[in-house]
């Protein structure tokens, strides 16, 4: 081992290494770190320690451990949402020189910090409900940007086909499976595409949306929709926030305000009999999924 300067010694020694358990305060907060500290081997005087800057990074790192974190973990959290460090601060309200220094341990993060982070860990939807808080705090295109980014259940363009259908539209579950199926199967024949990311099975009343409780689930979750009954006492989905146009086409918005016009006011059982007749649903089996190539089949007027 390289020998180290003894200041009581006045000499060059062959330093002792041993390992001690030193306790620290840091806001507070007690912390235990193991530290290897050198010694010198001819009068025992504690050496000092060159590598200041690791001895620190241990003892803040074991005081991120209390919260169940590390300078390390943090970056795996930002990682996780497929986030630049730029898109992480804004979407938790931070600035980007707060997210590289924490990353780089250059800055002990504050509580409320840690607790955001552990918060985020693995709950997407704590994630989504801190970024829609700061949307304000930010332009359309950053948040539209990081929601798509961190792959949501459902991306912004199907949350908003839902909140404009549903705008002075209040449907059932099954009325919103129809107007969706319709929407989608009409846009995929003109343009070979749907409007929405939303995969239509057969069911036993017609064509439903797959998966379509957990998609119905978040968009309540998320403060998206909310319940409510009708004078028969039906439950129905009625939107919470205001659409976002500006995430559609002019021929998507016609589309979509088409169907809300051909099925508004269709019962449920008008539109099951009607979709009974469509041939996706025909050629397909339950739960099975129906192929957008059916959508040359489709016909908004047809079978009334």
């Amino acid at each position: 081992m390289q020998k180290v300067y003894c200041f009581k010694c006045d000499k060059d020694v062959e330093p002792l290494l041993t390992t001690q358990n030193n306790t620290y305060i840091i806001r507070n907060q007690k912390v235990n770190v193991l530290e290897q500290v050198y010694n010198c081997s001819v009068c025992g005087t504690e050496l000092i320690n060159d590598n200041l800057n690791e001895s620190l990074y241990k003892i803040y790192d074991a005081y991120l451990n209390i919260y169940g974190l590390s300078f390390k973990k943090l970056k795996e959290i930002r990682n996780s949402y497929n986030l630049s460090q730029d898109l992480f601060a804004k979407a938790l309200g931070f600035s980007k020189r707060t997210i590289i220094r924490y990353e780089q341990a250059e800055s002990l993060p504050q509580k409320q910090a840690l607790l955001t982070y552990k918060k985020i860990e693995n709950n997407k939807a704590a994630f989504l409900e801190i970024l829609k808080n700061n949307k304000d705090l930010m332009n359309k295109n950053d948040y539209h940007k990081i929601y798509n980014l961190i792959k949501a259940e459902l991306d912004l363009k199907t949350i908003n086909a839902f909140l404009y259908m549903l705008d002075n539209n209040y449907l059932t579950k099954t009325q919103i499976m129809k107007n969706f199926f319709a929407i989608d199967f009409e846009a995929f024949k003109k343009f070979s595409k749907p409007i929405t990311s939303l995969k239509y099975a057969h069911g036993t009343y017609g064509p439903i949306i797959d998966n379509q409780s957990i998609y119905l689930q978040f968009l309540i979750h998320q403060n998206y929709l909310e319940f409510v009954n009708n004078e028969e006492d039906k439950i129905l989905f009625k939107p919470v926030q205001d659409y976002d146009l500006s995430l559609f086409t002019e021929e998507e918005i016609n589309i979509m305000d088409k169907v809300k016009t051909k099925l508004k006011n269709k019962s449920a059982s008008e539109l099951t009999d009607w979709s009974h007749l469509f041939k996706g649903w025909i050629k397909t089996k339950n739960g099975e999924i129906i192929n957008y190539s059916y959508a040359q089949d489709f016909d908004l007027n047809k079978n009334w």
